[in-house]
């Protein structure tokens, strides 16, 4: 399915991320991400697609099950078409938000 223009419910979807990082107190995981858009009858791939943009302009980590900092081309988020399911499951790793210091 072709997507149709740019997400509009980021805003919300970015307080959402928040609040289950705040809630779990750990970095979110597939599970958590695949849980909260069941929740909110969200589709997965436009969940994954607002992290990888949150990534890309430094608001959020993502981290590959080793740990390791990793990035996600902005083609995956940004692209015409949808994320599939091949490309959901290579993210095994875990997701927070940039914590910024005060003061």
């Amino acid at each position: 399915m072709l997507r149709r223009g740019p997400l509009s419910l980021k805003s919300f979807l970015i307080s959402l991320l928040h609040e289950a990082y705040d809630d779990k107190q750990a970095n979110l995981q597939m599970a958590d991400l695949r849980a909260l858009a069941a929740e909110y009858s969200m589709r997965m791939d436009d969940v994954v697609s607002t992290l990888i943009d949150l990534v890309n302009e430094g608001g959020w980590h993502y981290q590959n099950e080793n740990g390791e900092p990793t990035t996600h081309s902005e083609a995956l988020s940004k692209g015409v078409d949808r994320l599939s399911d091949p490309d959901l499951n290579q993210m095994t790793g875990s997701w927070s938000p940039v914590v910024v210091e005060e003061g």
